[in-house]
């Protein structure tokens, strides 16, 4: 009898290179496969859009028959749950070196799922061909800095836009125990950080792909002697993978980027989980357009963020045949939150913040205000999103045993970045 496959023993990876569509083994390397150690409950489902025929015919003995027909595959839908956790890896520098808060690929990747965000906010993918082989292309910059700007390449940065009308593909990789399914072209379409107080800070990734298939033969095999596992034969492979391999060059072997540790600086880095219960939030609201600022610091029971391109596919509907997607498109891109703290009197406090936008008869506030999310607290590890205009909605106040305030809010571009985004910036930090 066949055993059975566990979620337990279950891995997900995310590449550049298409296995089933050509790839040769060889081009799996530390510069295009990465690991995701993702929680319980990730999921990859594909599904197809049907037509039901039926016939509704007069007389004693009519024909009461129906028919079913699979018309498209529609876009394959995915999503899975990490921790957001940082790395370190704050510098850009020459490859291959050892200079303080730098990686060996002299990228900068502040957060372990960097490629991630990459593919979220930028039209840059993630690894480049060039005259000396693969490489690394991150548009974090020093600092650990990710702005969803148009920028010009630098140290250890690559150059990014987020205006684009086709967001970046890549292929997910599912090893559901001994069984692994690639999920084709597959683009970020949503990130959804939640930071309740009593959890470590998480970062829930949804998305789409073209196709769902499920890897046999040699292509499966070339997967396992990557990820580690049983070969078609039924011998074992170790996972390959070696954070001390992942130079500037892509001639390295065949292995994955772990997910928990960095090299930094030339040796091994754990990367930092984030505890929410140290996290804030500041917002800055001026009470009318020519009034002052205000600045509200509050401690939260709980913050979220949220960051959606808002993807739609493509997919032809052509008789007697299964159609499947031929193309996405981005929407419109969508930043918001929400932020929950206690109700306390004074004009700083919560209470003051609710007077503050009650009061404000303005019907858009967003270039005179911004807010500051800082997951983890002001003191490393912590990552903060800023949203340089933000048009808060009224807080409603919720009744129980300790009265709360509830906000939500939406990024807005600034008046200097009008049509070229900027909604929110990145900063990652670690201990």
């Amino acid at each position: 009898m066949a055993s059975l496959n566990l979620q337990r023993n279950s891995e997900v990876f995310m590449s550049t290179k298409d296995i089933i569509n050509g790839a040769d083994a060889v081009d799996l390397r530390p510069t295009n496969t990465w690991k995701l150690e993702v929680l319980a409950g990730f999921a990859m489902t594909s599904s197809a859009a049907t037509q039901d025929i039926t016939s509704l015919e007069s007389g004693t003995s009519p024909d009461r028959s129906q028919q079913r027909f699979n018309t498209a595959i529609n876009p394959v839908d995915w999503n899975f749950q990490v921790y957001l956790r940082p790395t370190g890896v704050n510098t850009g520098a020459a490859g291959n070196g050892t200079t303080a808060a730098t990686n060996q690929t002299g990228n900068v990747k502040p957060v372990a799922d960097w490629f991630m965000w990459q593919s979220l906010v930028s039209n840059t993918k993630v690894v480049a061909t060039d005259a000396d082989g693969l490489h690394e292309r991150s548009v974090w910059q020093s600092g650990g800095k990710l702005q969803t700007t148009t920028q010009a390449k630098g140290t250890g940065s690559s150059a990014t836009r987020s205006n684009f009308s086709t967001a970046v593909e890549n292929h997910l990789y599912f090893k559901l125990d001994n069984v692994i399914y690639q999920v084709s072209n597959a683009t970020v379409n949503s990130a959804s950080v939640d930071a309740g107080i009593e959890e470590i800070a998480t970062t829930t990734w949804s998305g789409f792909g073209t196709t769902m298939k499920e890897l046999t033969g040699s292509a499966r095999d070339v997967a396992i002697s990557v990820f580690g596992g049983t070969l078609n034969s039924g011998s074992s492979v170790t996972a390959n993978s070696n954070f001390q391999t992942m130079s500037a060059t892509a001639t390295q072997s065949a292995a994955y980027h772990p997910y928990n540790q960095m090299n930094v600086a030339g040796s091994a880095s754990t990367n930092s989980f984030i505890k929410n219960r140290l996290s804030a939030i500041e917002f800055h609201h001026k009470a009318t357009a020519g009034g002052s600022d205000e600045k509200f610091v509050f401690p939260v029971t709980s913050l979220s963020f949220d960051y959606n391109n808002n993807i739609t596919y493509l997919t032809p509907e052509e008789l007697a045949a299964l159609n499947e997607p031929i193309g996405q498109f981005t929407g419109s891109r969508a930043v918001t939150g929400s932020a929950t703290m206690y109700l306390r009197s004074g004009d700083l406090e919560s209470a003051g913040f609710l007077r503050n936008i009650s009061e404000d008869s303005r019907t858009s506030s967003a270039q005179t205000s911004n807010a500051n999310l800082i997951i983890g607290g002001t003191t490393a590890p912590y990552v903060a999103f800023q949203l340089d205009a933000c048009q808060f909605e009224f807080p409603t106040i919720g009744v129980e045993d300790v009265i709360s305030l509830t906000v939500n809010f939406v990024a807005q571009e600034t008046t200097a970045n009008k049509g070229d985004g900027g909604e929110v910036t990145i900063f990652a930090a670690k201990s």
